[in-house]
This record gives C-alpha cells, sequence and structure tokens, in this order.
C-alpha cells in the first residue's frame, strides 16, 4: 500500500494543507508541537478510523471549528488509486470510498493498513491493562470481522448488564444477560488466545534482530480474568459471581477484565527489563503488528514512526531500520534530521504548515 497524497482541513492545528506523499521515506522535521505528529494521526485514521492518542473526537477538529476532515489518495493492491475521504464533527464521523459513503465501519476498518510506532508506546508495557485490552483489541479487529463484532456485541450486553447491577435486578433478568454476554465472550477468549500464539513468533523474531541478543527470551503472555471453553462455562461463571457482581455494582470478571503481559527470560518485564531492553520489546510487538496487518490484508501497511529515532542509541536505531520492511512506505517525525537525510523527502513542519526542503 502506498500513500499517493493527502489533505488535511482544519485538523488538530492544521488549517489546510496538502501534501504529495510519493515516495518510500518521507520525514517531517521541525521543533515539538507544530503539526508533525498531527499529521501522522491523521494518516493513521485511514486504518483504524480513530486516533492513536485519544479516545475523543473533538480534540481532532481545529479549535473554533465545527468538523475537520482527511482526504487521501491510496494506491492499494495494483487496482488504481483509491480515495479516501474522513470527515469528522463533533457527534461522530462519516467516511467515503471513491466518494461512496461507507454504511457500516466494520467493512472499512483493516482495509487500508498502517502501523503507527511511537515513544509512547512504552505505555504498553508500563501502563494499565486497558490499554494493552485496547491495543490487542484493535490489531485483532483488523481483517476480522468477527472479531470486532463479538467485541461490540458483548460490550454492548456487559453495559446493559452493569445497568441491571446498579439498578439492583432480580436473577432471572441477570440471568436473560448472561446467556447474552457468554458465547461473545467465549469466541473474544478463543479468537485471542489463538491470534497471540501468531502475534508470538514475529515477536520474537524481531525482538531478537533488534536487541541483538541470543541469551534474551521475550514472550506474550495472555490472561484472562476466567477462562472456559464453552459459552455454557462462561454462563456459569457469572452466575457464580452473581452476588459479588451485585455488591459491587459492575461485572467484575470477562474479556473485558482480561489482561497482556510481557515476559523477557521468564520474568515479568516491567519489573526486570532494563530500558533499553523496555524499548526493544515494545519496537517489536509494533513490528509483530506490521506483519499479522500484512498477512491478514495481504498487503504492505505504511508505516508511520513519530520521533522514536531519538529514543534510541545508535545500535538499536541502525537495527530498527534493518527491521522495517523494505517495500514500506515510512514516514517519520523528528526534532532532528536523520543521519542519512539525503535518502529522505524531507518536510519542515512550523505551526501546522508543511515546506518541501531542497
Amino acid at each position: 500500500m502506498r500513500l499517493s497524497h493527502i489533505r488535511l482541513h482544519d485538523f488538530r492545528n492544521v488549517k489546510s494543507a496538502e501534501l504529495d506523499m510519493e515516495g518510500n521515506r518521507l520525514f517531517f522535521w521541525g521543533a515539538n508541537a507544530q503539526g508533525k505528529t498531527n499529521l501522522l494521526e491523521a494518516t493513521g485514521l485511514i486504518s483504524a478510523l480513530r486516533s492513536f492518542r485519544t479516545t475523543e473526537i473533538h480534540p481532532l477538529i481545529r479549535q473554533g471549528q465545527s468538523m475537520a476532515s482527511v482526504r487521501a489518495g491510496i494506491a492499494w493492491k495494483d487496482s488504481g488509486e483509491t480515495l479516501i475521504d474522513i470527515r469528522i464533527n463533533r457527534t461522530g464521523r462519516k467516511v467515503l470510498v471513491d466518494e461512496a459513503p461507507m454504511e457500516r465501519f466494520s467493512d472499512f476498518i483493516g482495509r487500508y493498513p498502517t502501523v503507527t510506532i511511537s515513544s509512547a508506546d512504552i505505555q504498553l508495557l508500563r501502563g494499565a491493562p486497558s490499554l494493552r485490552r485496547r491495543f490487542f483489541d484493535m490489531v485483532l479487529s483488523f481483517g476480522q470481522s468477527d472479531y470486532l463484532q463479538a467485541l461490540r456485541s458483548y460490550h454492548k450486553g456487559l453495559q446493559e448488564r452493569n445497568a441491571l447491577l446498579k439498578k439492583g435486578a432480580s436473577d432471572a433478568e441477570l440471568e436473560a444477560f448472561d446467556y447474552i454476554l457468554a458465547p461473545f465472550a467465549a469466541s473474544i477468549v478463543q479468537m485471542r488466545v489463538e491470534s497471540i500464539k501468531l502475534l508470538q513468533v514475529d515477536f520474537k523474531g524481531f525482538y531478537e534482530c533488534i536487541a541483538n541478543s541470543e541469551n534474551e527470551t521475550p514472550s506474550l503472555l495472555y490472561k484472562p480474568s476466567t477462562i472456559h471453553e464453552s459459552p455454557e462455562g462462561f454462563a456459569a461463571s457469572l452466575q457464580k459471581n452473581r452476588d459479588r457482581d451485585k455488591a459491587a455494582g459492575f461485572t467484575q470478571n470477562g474479556p473485558h477484565r482480561d489482561d497482556f503481559f510481557f515476559l523477557l527470560n521468564e520474568q515479568k518485564a516491567p519489573d526486570f527489563a532494563s530500558e533499553g531492553q523496555q524499548r526493544a520489546i515494545v519496537l517489536s510487538l509494533r513490528f509483530a503488528q506490521f506483519a499479522y496487518f500484512k498477512a491478514q490484508s495481504g498487503t504492505t501497511p505504511v508505516i508511520l514512526a513519530d520521533d522514536i529515532l531519538g529514543e534510541l542509541d545508535p545500535a538499536r536505531r541502525q537495527r530498527f531500520w534493518e527491521a522495517c520492511d523494505p517495500l514500506a512506505q515510512i514516514l517519520a517525525t523528528g526534532t532532528s534530521l536523520p543521519e542519512d537525510s539525503h535518502g529522505w523527502k524531507v518536510h519542515q513542519v512550523n505551526e501546522g504548515t508543511f515546506s518541501l526542503m531542497d
């Protein structure tokens, strides 16, 4: 996949910008808070329709404006150019593909793959379980409409069950929702187990490349809060915990409470891995995501690298570039130019404007 051009209108601090994105290596250079990350954020919307920086919509709209838009040309699977038009207002989004509106977002998500790598990724290792669940749900939803549908249905049922718990509903009312939730919960857990096995192989391979160490063995560990092989097992678990849930006022077990652990040599990485090892772990996770997206979509994702080069020592920086697929288009940002800037098409970014450098 290639991004051929992009136009932003009233997106974050960008009033209006149109950029030619032809080329394999594009670098956006400038001081902090000028709009570099905003461009990558806008580009990432074509993949997942949501920001990698926030779960809210309104921050994407330029202050004082009622809507924002991102319009991009995509060269995809040798089928000519596809025009993506994403329009954002304060209540939602509208997506057009070649001027035709998308009725269901699930038909769009995962079609045009991008992978964002940023310094904030370290929070996937150190942060709250909700960050890890959000990441893995995003990855697994890509190209797996069954997972996305099960996830949405589960969370809709969960919200309704929690509302019943808060108002002191009867056992009969709660039991009805237990049997609604159970099939979706079982499907989510099963697909998470299977997908983590696939990600694990590439995760280990990329870590070996980036860390350049044969004595370090990383692994991903999926830790369900409740695991059963059948919907009936989940329903029974919900019934068993019903009194506790009533007392708490919410559902305490299920896929919405699961976690994912990162280990290094069978020890928890946040506690035992060095800073450099932790950075290598999250980079390896992103490259495993890249390989997964590529396998699922049958096309090469665009890599969006947001100001990460300064986080790496020179040796790991070199191995980072070696890990990148040579066929991938890379959009990178930084406050200083890359060492081999002659190999990049460089734009200077200043207060939401973009200028191509000679």
